[in-house]
């Protein structure tokens, strides 16, 4: 069988495998002649390509590296958030890549989901599975792996639709969120106590770059498990070679050169070096161009000849590019894939990635238990300065830039929040907004919060997720 682009699949043609919608249904099967509808259908469904039979091909065999049940039942478990599913899930991909001789990674994934998460999050947990395996894990450390891999991105059903599913490039503000869907992942599986820690800890950790560059810990390569690792090779190939509505997909070939740039960077190179090991940089039955001006098929591209194929040409003939009368000639970029460089592909990355200008909040309270409290809730977010005291509040305020949003403490010795609040307005003009915070309800002293137009008022003990709530709401709307 071979790979054919859609746009040059031609009426006639035989499919070699069945092609399947996003919920793993049959939509045309196996050895089902094309016709000018069905390929219309296809396109418009965004199928990229095809896989045919025709004499040229009849002796390159292409095998899914899980079987299409499997990958199906994966989607919808992830889909549906379920958990104790996915467990089940990741036991039956072990088993299935271990009974394979040779693991094949050559099959595209050809359907267009209707949710890119849950499909990748399955194609996350099968490289793993080869990495780990490559790298001789044991069968209790490869289930940790995959469990990992199947649920790393689950906190991303709780980003809003519009910025997940954005046909455009990112503003800084909106990947700052998105940038919480690893921590909230964690926090879906934090109180799982038959989760094992190793599982929490790599979800947690996934986007952790090697030289401590990443988030949401700036952990360096030494301080991250092998599992964090293994992941971040493995989600970061994935997404390259993905079609996305921002970006086309980059080739194997050019997603390998992504990652071996990014090594010592991005990545661990021992990781990287062992994955190379098994992803095909020239998929089996894809048309490649030659630097002769010949066309072929990939034949074979195990081992050696990764990087130098067996190929079969249009009359059918094999050729070596290992062998040294062939050494002259290399492939070219296949142009049906439209493959395009990172640097061209994503022009408004940097953009993205850019240190955007990030709101400043004081916090004012005289116990440090509280500030470091405050600290770990809003720090990844917002600048923050802490101050013991209302005094320290104002000489600050009166040599600085005022912050955006000032949170303080009502129950202080030597000047109470409401007196430093009074000091504050008649410093600002009232233009900066104050959120009361306080032990205590009493009717009076809402009262004064509220003549001395608080933006806010909250009574410990408080959960994280009212403070952050309050927070965004007062930055977001206040007045």
């Amino acid at each position: 069988m071979r790979y054919v682009d859609i746009g040059e699949a031609k009426p006639g043609m035989c499919l070699a495998y069945d092609l399947y919608d996003s919920m793993g249904r049959t939509m045309v099967g196996r050895g089902c002649e094309l016709t000018e509808a069905y390929i219309g259908k296809l396109s418009e469904y965004g199928f990229s390509g095809v896989y045919i039979d025709d004499e040229l091909s009849k002796d390159i065999y292409i095998e899914d590296a899980i079987s299409e049940k499997l990958r199906t039942e994966g989607i919808k478990c992830i889909e549906h958030c379920d958990i104790d599913q996915c467990a089940g899930i990741a036991a039956k991909i072990i088993e299935e890549l271990l009974q394979k001789e040779q693991v094949s990674l050559d099959m595209m994934d050809l359907r267009s989901y209707d949710d890119y998460t849950y499909a990748h999050s399955v194609n996350v947990a099968v490289l793993c599975c080869v990495i780990g395996m490559g790298m001789q894990m044991s069968e209790r450390d490869l289930n940790y792996l995959v469990m990992s891999a199947l649920l790393h991105d689950l906190g991303k059903l709780s980003i809003p639709k519009e910025i997940l599913n954005k046909p455009g490039r990112l503003t800084p503000e909106e990947y700052q969120i998105m940038k919480t869907h690893s921590t909230l992942s964690y926090q879906l599986l934090s109180d799982r106590w038959d989760i094992s820690a190793h599982v929490k800890q790599t979800v947690l950790l996934h986007h952790e770059n090697y030289d401590g560059s990443g988030y949401p810990q700036g952990l360096v390569g030494g301080e991250q498990s092998l599992f964090v690792r293994i992941l971040h090779v493995a989600d970061v190939y994935d997404a390259l070679t993905s079609k996305r509505p921002y970006k086309k997909p980059y080739s194997p070939y050019e997603a390998v050169e992504y990652l071996m740039g990014a090594c010592g960077i991005m990545f661990d190179k021992s990781i990287v070096e062992t994955f190379l090991e098994y992803v095909p940089l020239f998929p089996k039955g894809t048309k490649v161009n030659l630097s002769d001006g010949r066309t072929a098929l990939i034949f074979e591209n195990s081992g050696a000849h990764n990087l130098r194929p067996i190929l079969v040409l249009e009359d059918g003939k094999k050729l070596d590019l290992m062998d040294n009368s062939n050494l002259n000639i290399t492939i070219l970029p296949p142009d049906e894939l439209e493959v395009i460089s990172p640097e061209q592909a994503e022009p408004g990355r940097a953009k993205m990635l850019g240190e955007m200008k990030r709101q400043r909040i004081m916090v004012v309270d005289d116990m440090k238990t509280n500030l470091e409290a405050m600290r770990g809730i809003l720090e990844n977010t917002y600048a923050l300065t802490l101050c013991k005291s209302g005094k320290q509040a104002l000489t600050y305020l009166q040599k600085n830039e005022w912050p955006d949003l000032i949170i303080m403490d009502i129950d202080m010795p030597q000047m109470t929040g409401i007196e430093a609040t009074m000091q504050v307005n008649e410093l600002t003009n009232g233009t900066v907004p104050v959120l009361f915070v306080s032990a205590v309800c009493d009717a009076q002293t809402v009262k004064t919060c509220r003549e001395l137009n608080a933006a806010g008022y909250i009574v410990r003990p408080y959960k994280s997720i009212y403070i952050k709530a309050e927070v965004e709401r007062i930055l977001n709307g206040w007045r």
